[in-house]
């Protein structure tokens, strides 16, 4: 079997969802670890690494050395070694690790082969749920979440309880900010202009008194796991874990109220309940959340401005995150 290799970033992603090709290495990996014979094989949901489902029951991922594959790699494995002190959570189990190929002679392929978590991604359905189901889905995601960024960093190598890594992305992050959102175009000129001086300093997002919490970082729409039974979504699990980070627990919100809520704050509301937030009016609340909408490296306002054009109409970046984040005295639907 030879070791995959690619001329350019663009032949890799020409064929790194490829089944026909990467078939034979992901029967290796089945073989390897005497797991059933791999009938069936198809891709995943495309992202940076191979990832391929094999007949409903496993997943197998093969990281990349492109864009960041190494750090990812290293990341879920022990993400998911710690998840398997704690069964209850709704992840996927790790039932093997391994490199296709030894080290030193080129890029020697790691990978993980995980569970699967049945169902489909709950974006295909969302438009189908009502509101009732969507504040369920909120209230099981608080207790979720509050359980994961409560998770014990002892001893991990790639998720230290330590503020400095965060505070370095952030900085990065603010640093190109002002960049990112040219480039994107989701904001008009005159709300970018006003990006500098209104994001909160770091050392104001960062509560140095309590521990950086364990998160996701993209719970969106794709990463919520279930079906529909008898006319009802239920929640299996969550997965893809490649972005998680050590941070503060508002940073989580930004996927998820954004790219999972579509800015529902009916739903928002319920979400922080259910994971304890007792107090909505939290000091500088809104502007946190907001200063972390502008930070994040992906660009989650060009949805939510599609979805909500209202939205457009605002004069200030105060009060676009008013609309967006200031769950309190909600009167029924939302109000945009």
């Amino acid at each position: 079997m030879q070791r995959p290799t690619f001329a350019s970033h663009e032949e890799y992603s020409r064929n790194f969802t490829d089944v026909d090709y990467w078939q034979p290495y992901v029967e290796n990996i089945c073989q390897r670890h005497n797991l059933q014979p791999s009938h069936h094989i198809h891709r995943g949901l495309p992202g940076s690494n191979p990832v391929f489902i094999v007949d409903e029951r496993n997943i197998v991922k093969i990281y990349t050395h492109l864009f960041g594959g190494a750090e990812s790699y290293v990341k879920e494995l022990e993400l998911y070694s710690l998840f398997a002190r704690y069964p209850q959570l709704p992840f996927p189990v790790l039932l093997a690790s391994g490199n296709l190929f030894p080290t030193g002679n080129g890029w020697h392929w790691p990978y993980i082969v995980i569970s699967v978590i049945p169902g489909i991604n709950i974006g295909e359905v969302y438009a189908q749920l009502n509101h009732q189901e969507n504040i369920a889905l909120a209230n099981y995601l608080g207790q979720v979440l509050y359980r994961l960024h409560n998770l014990p960093l002892d001893g991990l190598q790639a998720f230290k309880p330590s503020w400095d890594d965060f505070a370095r992305y952030l900085d990065l992050q603010r640093n190109s900010c002002v960049e990112n959102h040219r480039r994107w175009k989701a904001l008009p000129d005159f709300l970018i202009d006003q990006i500098n001086d209104y994001l909160l300093p770091v050392q104001t997002l960062i509560d140095q008194a309590r521990s950086p919490l364990l998160l996701h970082c993209d719970l969106n729409q794709d990463h919520v796991l279930g079906f529909l039974k008898d006319g009802q979504w239920q929640t299996n699990g969550i997965i893809d874990f490649g972005d998680a980070r050590v941070g503060d627990w508002h940073f989580e919100l930004i996927a998820l109220h954004l790219g999972l809520f579509y800015g529902d704050k009916t739903l928002l509301r319920a979400f922080l309940e259910s994971y304890g937030i007792d107090k909505m009016g939290e000091a500088q609340f809104v502007h946190k959340a907001m200063t972390y909408t502008l930070l994040f490296e992906f660009d989650v306002l060009n949805p939510i401005f599609l979805d909500k054009p209202t939205l457009r109409s605002v004069n200030s970046l105060a009060d676009l995150a008013e609309r967006l984040w200031n769950t309190d005295n909600l009167q029924g639907t939302e109000p945009y």
